[in-house]
């Protein structure tokens, strides 16, 4: 659940809402500090920006009425029979509004990680509001985390019975996000892709636009993954699906991409406005050329041009 690291900062509002801002920034830094406390390792608290810290203390503390980024934290935690981790995201105004938490872990299955991101947040919500709830999450995580390690092995044979059915599948997702900046997300996104065996591509700025295609269950853990980080808009504009015959040599004639790519400056693809705005017509071009003109319509609405 990565925060864009090219947001933009924020002004402070009325006087009064900036010392309630400044009040809830400073019960969040205590919170961090206590959770820094509690998992000194170098990979049991990790901070996507260590940086925003120091920014929100100055906010905090007055020097400045410039709102940085909203903390992101990843807190991985053994719990009984495996390993879980937990992506924080922390609105300026936590703890008055709830923040955003997701749990994954690789051997849990689907369903067990999603009845237990719901129950977590259902113990979330009954705690007291305005209350700081990071801590509570975590403690609950470790006191009961461990009972759907159990539940995922009693489901491990329905999923493989849906995973070869998927596999006689071939699908291709069409992105829309309202934009693409961050580096990590974007390392991520190419991480992931070759990890599940996807092509297609990643056109950073704003808007951003990916393409992915392969196998159909690879196609949608890979989404199920990336749609779980801290986006300001994102989600499937078009998904196609035809019959493959499980032959993985046969691939190739199923898909318009050879490789997964980031398109930029370094492709056909000029940007403009300082790196954040994509040339539309060399948009159409690029999907033009690849059989894919027709999808320019799905994403903008109008039938596209080269320029």
């Amino acid at each position: 659940m990565s925060q864009d690291d090219d947001s933009k900062a924020e002004i402070a509002g009325e006087p009064q809402d900036q010392a309630e801002l400044m009040a809830m920034i400073e019960l969040q830094l205590s919170e961090v500090d206590m959770l820094q406390s509690m998992f000194p390792g170098p990979r049991e608290l990790v901070l996507d920006d260590p940086s925003v810290l120091c920014d929100l203390r100055d906010f905090a503390e007055g020097r400045t009425l410039l709102l940085p980024p909203r903390p992101d934290l990843t807190i991985n935690l053994d719990v009984q029979r495996g390993c879980v981790s937990m992506s924080v995201n922390l609105p300026h105004q936590y703890p008055a509004i709830q923040p955003s938490i997701f749990v994954r872990s690789q051997t849990l299955s689907r369903q067990a990680q999603h009845r237990l991101n719901q129950d977590l947040l259902t113990y979330i919500e009954s705690l007291q509001k305005g209350d700081l709830c990071v801590g509570p999450a975590v403690t609950w995580l470790q006191e009961n985390g461990g009972s759907y390690f159990d539940e995922s092995t009693d489901t491990q044979d329905v999923e493989v019975t849906q995973t070869e059915a998927k596999n006689n599948r071939f699908a291709r997702l069409w992105i829309y996000s309202h934009h693409i900046y961050s580096k990590v997300k974007r390392k991520d996104i190419l991480d992931l892709s070759r990890e599940f065996d996807l092509t297609g591509f990643c056109l950073p700025g704003k808007p951003g636009i990916i393409c992915v295609e392969g196998l159909a269950h690879n196609t949608d853990d890979w989404w199920h993954k990336v749609r779980s980080w801290n986006w300001q808009k994102i989600l499937v504009k078009k998904r196609e699906e035809e019959n493959y015959p499980g032959n993985q040599g046969d691939m190739t004639a199923f898909r318009r991409f050879p490789t997964f790519q980031e398109l930029g400056t370094e492709t056909s693809i000029r940007v403009k406005s300082g790196g954040t705005h994509v040339n539309m017509g060399d948009v159409f071009r690029y999907l033009d050329e690849h059989g894919c003109g027709y999808v320019f319509r799905d994403y903008f609405g109008i039938n596209g041009r080269p320029t």
